[in-house]
C-alpha cells in the first residue's frame, strides 16, 4: 500500500471513529435530557437517581484505593481472628494476714513470650486472692519496668530478672509484717512453675537488686 493510500485510510478511520462519537455523545447527552426532565417532574426519581449518582462516585473511589493500596475490591470483610486459647495454670498468693502461700487457679492464654507471660503472673499474684481479702499483703502498685530471662551464671537452668518500681498508693493502710517476703517467694512459687527452665526469680527495684519494696 502507497503511502498516500494509507494516509486515506487514516483519515477515513478518523472520520468514522469522530461520527461514532458524536454518536454516542448525542446519545447519552440525549438520555441526560431525559433525565433532568424526569428529575424536575417527578421528586421521588430525583431523590433516587440522586442516591445513584452519590453511591456511584463512592464506589468509585472505593475502586480506585483499593486499585492503590493493592487490595482486592472484594476483600471487604477482615478475617476472623483466631479464637484466643486459655490453660488453667496454679498461681501461688500470701493468704490473709500473710500466715501462708496459698493456691489458686486462673485461665490465662499461655501461647505467648515468656517476658510477657511473666509480666501477667506478676499483676496476678500482686492482684492477690479471689476469695480473700488479700489487698494490704502488696500495698503498692507494681509497675513491670522489663524482664530478663538469662543463663543461670550457677548453672542448672535459667534466671528470671524482673525489673519493678513501686509505687506507693495514696491511702491509709497498715504494712503486714513479712508481707514482701512472702510476695517475693510466691511470685517465684510461681513463675518456676509455670514457665520451664526458670530455677531462680530475682526483683530489681528500678535495676538495683535486693533493694525493699514496701517493708523498711
Amino acid at each position: 500500500m502507497k503511502f498516500a493510500e494509507k494516509i486515506k485510510t487514516t483519515k477515513e478511520s478518523f472520520l468514522n471513529l469522530k461520527i461514532w462519537l458524536k454518536a454516542v455523545y448525542s446519545s447519552y447527552r440525549l438520555k441526560a435530557s431525559r433525565i433532568i426532565e424526569l428529575m424536575k417532574k417527578d421528586p421521588g426519581e430525583k431523590t433516587r437517581i440522586t442516591i445513584l449518582l452519590v453511591s456511584a462516585v463512592f464506589i468509585i473511589d472505593y475502586i480506585m484505593f483499593s486499585y492503590h493500596v493493592d487490595k482486592n475490591i472484594f476483600d471487604i470483610f477482615p478475617s476472623i481472628p483466631a479464637l484466643e486459647s486459655k490453660d488453667e495454670i496454679n498461681i501461688y498468693i500470701p493468704s490473709e494476714g500473710c500466715k501462708e502461700i496459698i493456691s489458686e487457679k486462673r485461665k490465662i492464654d499461655t501461647d505467648i513470650e515468656n517476658e510477657i507471660l511473666v509480666k501477667k503472673l506478676v499483676s496476678l499474684v500482686a492482684e492477690g486472692s479471689y476469695f480473700e481479702n488479700t489487698s494490704s499483703n502488696v500495698p503498692v502498685k507494681l509497675l513491670i519496668k522489663n524482664v530478663w530471662i538469662t543463663p543461670d551464671e550457677n548453672g542448672g537452668g535459667n534466671v528470671c530478672l524482673i525489673d519493678i518500681s513501686a509505687v506507693i498508693l495514696e491511702r491509709e493502710i497498715s504494712i503486714i509484717a513479712g508481707s514482701e517476703q512472702m510476695f517475693r517467694d510466691s511470685l517465684e512459687k510461681t513463675v518456676k512453675e509455670n514457665i520451664p527452665g526458670i530455677t531462680r526469680v530475682m526483683l530489681l527495684e528500678k535495676g538495683v537488686p535486693f533493694r525493699k519494696l514496701w517493708e523498711i
